[in-house]
């Protein structure tokens, strides 16, 4: 028997087509196309193996119109040089794939007012995009944000009680380190910071001194670096001179820069110098191979968009908040004091 698809010839297929094929009505067909929970998995596998057999693709396009919606969401970031944030922004982009949702990427320049930056770009990305993703790690003042009418926003970054947030437990982190170290025998913890302006690096800095002032440490003076392996290397010759033997460094750029800068001047890692990293992104590309505290970034990139997506379908009003753990991965940089 001919479909009613092989009757009109080449036109394009339809949900008829397919709801003929698959022996279920137009409206399933679309709860399907829709991604309805209200249809039993077997039904669906079935729709899709119709859809596939008719050649049927939804036509995004017309159904924007009719709906108002784009079926995109936009994604906003002004560092994406850094491994961690590309990361993210891949498992974002895998976990709309699977929803059909397509991805629109900005990436804004440094300025003084970030908050007025990302709201400009979501100006002029609104129309284009349902909702936006924003990588708001250093983005400070974030109630000041001017968001499009009806436009659901999700931060990557703390708290926040007007946004949906997702970040990472940094000082959580930050404390298994310092207390496994100390747990070793060091008698105390020197730290390699990130930069001033950095939110992240503030937090960082924070654990470390107050986890140090728990376990009645001294607290030594910081070496401020600027996330680059240059500026680690250079934090040894300070770090040495101190008699540092444990060191946490804020990132794992800085602590591979601080490994080869002690090893360059004689100091052993880790007979005579321990090093943790933060982040886990060249835990097994450096030798020693680093203990590191784990930022799960394809983590943190999912649950951002499962987030927004959520938002999107109608199933979440309020802002909610999560935290993902950041775990120490202890491997060959770190070993007991040597006396």
């Amino acid at each position: 028997m001919m479909t009613e698809q092989q009757r009109r010839g080449s036109s394009r297929p339809s949900m008829g087509d397919v709801a003929a094929a698959a022996g279920v009505s137009q409206q399933t067909v679309s709860r399907v196309v829709n991604h309805s929970d209200a249809v039993r998995p077997k039904t669906v596998e079935k729709v899709l193996q119709a859809m596939a057999e008719v050649g049927y693709s939804p036509n995004f396009a017309a159904r924007s119109l009719r709906s108002g919606r784009t079926s995109a969401i936009g994604v906003l970031a002004t560092d994406l040089s850094r491994t961690g944030e590309l990361r993210t922004v891949q498992a974002i982009v895998d976990a709309t794939r699977r929803s059909d949702f397509a991805v629109v990427l900005d990436r804004l320049e440094p300025t003084d007012d970030l908050v007025g930056a990302y709201g400009h770009a979501m100006k002029r990305m609104s129309g284009r995009v349902d909702g936006f993703i924003i990588e708001g790690l250093e983005l400070d003042r974030l109630d000041e944000l001017e968001v499009p009418p009806g436009a659901p926003v999700v931060v990557a970054g703390p708290t926040c009680s007007r946004f949906s947030t997702v970040g990472c437990d940094q000082a959580a982190g930050v404390r298994a380190a310092v207390d496994y170290l100390l747990a070793l025998g060091h008698q105390t913890v020197h730290l390699v910071s990130g930069p001033a302006y950095s939110r992240q690096a503030a937090v960082r800095r924070q654990a470390w001194h107050e986890c140090l002032e728990t376990n009645d440490c001294d607290v030594p003076d910081v070496v401020v670096g600027d996330w680059t392996a240059s500026s680690g290397c250079e934090a040894a010759r300070h770090l040495k001179a101190a008699g540092a033997t444990a060191v946490v460094a804020s990132n794992d750029e800085m602590a591979a820069g601080l490994i080869i800068g002690l090893l360059d001047m004689g100091v052993r890692v880790p007979e005579d110098v321990s090093v943790v990293g933060f982040d886990d992104i060249l835990g097994n590309l450096v030798w020693p191979t680093l203990t590191t505290v784990r930022q799960d970034f394809a983590a943190i990139g999912q649950r951002l968009a499962e987030e927004l997506m959520a938002q999107l379908q109608g199933a979440r009003h309020e802002p909610t908040s999560e935290m993902v753990s950041a775990p120490l991965v202890v491997r060959g940089s770190t070993a007991a004091p040597h006396h």
